[in-house]
This record gives C-alpha cells, structure tokens and sequence, in this order.
C-alpha cells in the first residue's frame, strides 16, 4: 500500500472517531434533556407521571450512566405520589440489587419511611409501626454517620409512642370486657417494653385496678406506688391512690 493510501485509510478512520464520539455526545445529551424533562415534572408535583416516566427512561436506558439515578429517583416519585406500595417494592429491589451503592443508605431510609407513612393509629393493625422500627434501625446500624439515619432517630420514639397507644387500648378493651388476665398482660407490655411513652401512666393505672379487680392487692398496690414514684404529678397518680 502506497504512503498517500495509509495517509488517507488514516484520515477515513480519525473522521469516523469524530463521528463516533459526535454520536455518543449526541446520545448523552438527548439522555441527560430526558431526565431533566422528568425531574421537572417532578418540580410541578406530577409524581405518578413522573415515576412512569421514569420506568421507562430506565427500560429505555438501561446502561445510562443515569439509569441507577433514575431508580433512586422513582422510589422519590412512588413516595411523594403516596404510591407507598410501589415505593417499597422498588427500595427493597434497590436495596437488594445495588447493595454496595453509594446512596444505598437512601433507599433503607426510603424503604422506612415507606412504612412510616402507612403506620397506622392506635386503634388498628400496628405492623406497619414495627416494620417501621426495624427498618430504622436497621439503616442506623448499618449506616451510623448518614444524615438519614439522624432523621431515623428522631422518628423512632414516635412510633414506640403509637406502638404503646396500641397496646394499651386493646388492654383497655379487654378491660371493659372484664378479660382481666389479657388486659393485665397488655399492660404489663407497655411497662415494660415503653417506659418513655406517655402512655405509661395510664397503662400503670390500669394495671394497679386490673390487679385490684383480680384480687391481687400487694401487686396493684406495687404498680399504684410505681406511678406516683415516676409520676408525682400525674393525674392518674391521684386516682391511683385509692389502691394504696
């Protein structure tokens, strides 16, 4: 091959580069226009719009270097549109398929926050409470210094309070039906299992009168002194005093 052909095979393969990376430049941007078009749905609080774009940007680009941003993203727009069932499906997939990613603590905070939001109140199923704990605690363990695991401190103690609320209506419940035993074990769970929620005083009142009603006077006499050792001031320590 002559010198003038390799300088022109030579030429016809650096014009082919440039074309290449004009195209791939070309790509990444039309990419990076899409996303941005979906986060600004966002921005206006489309969020189911935005988390089924967001499916299909990620079937659609699967090897984006923005595709894993997407993911993330989704579990955001699934959460904000209180699609809280899809937004946990999609922490829990995060969570098991990038498991050594960057953001992973923000999908375990996702995933918790998922069940925050569906906990409910005193008076119905309290799952969603206790699977709100562990995931909590699970994202505080694993990721102690994230600033989400901070927030997941702060949230903790609200759900203990609501699992306490639980656990003492249903005691009442079976109080007013004269279930005494029952009632007192529901009781005896908030004693001791939530000793910094509110509910304490009145689930150690109760207690002393469930107590009291069975014939168990040293015991309601011991849970009667107990609140008004911890709870001077409490109302429920006045009336507990007709069991001393």
């Amino acid at each position: 091959m002559t010198s003038f052909s390799l300088r022109y095979l030579t030429i016809l393969v650096f014009i082919a580069l440039l074309g290449g990376c004009a195209t791939n430049d070309q790509h990444i941007d039309t990419t990076q226009n899409e996303y941005d078009k979906i986060k600004k749905r966002m921005d206006k609080g489309e969020y189911s719009a935005a988390a089924w774009d967001l499916e299909q940007f990620k079937t659609k680009h699967p090897y984006s270097r923005l595709a894993i941003q997407s993911e993330l993203l989704r579990i955001f727009a699934a959460y904000k549109g209180d699609e809280l069932i899809l937004a946990e499906t999609l922490s829990t997939r995060f969570i098991d398929s990038h498991p050594r990613h960057l953001n992973i603590d923000y999908a375990k905070y996702m995933l918790a926050m998922t069940y925050f939001k569906q906990r409910g109140d005193a008076k119905h199923d309290p799952s969603q409470n206790q699977q709100a704990i562990d995931a909590f605690n699970r994202l505080i363990n694993e990721h102690p210094d994230s600033s989400y695991a901070k927030d997941g401190k702060s949230r903790l103690q609200s759900l203990y309070n609501s699992l306490a609320s639980h656990e003492l209506h249903v005691g009442k419940l079976y109080y007013d039906r004269d279930l005494f035993v029952a009632a007192a074990n529901r009781f005896q769970e908030v004693v001791k299992r939530y000793q910094t929620s509110p509910a304490i005083e009145e689930a150690l009142y109760y207690l002393a009168s469930t107590y009291e009603k069975m014939g168990m006077k040293k015991d309601a006499r011991q849970s009667a002194m107990l609140l008004q050792h911890n709870h001077p001031k409490s109302s429920w320590s006045r009336k507990a005093a007709r069991f001393l």
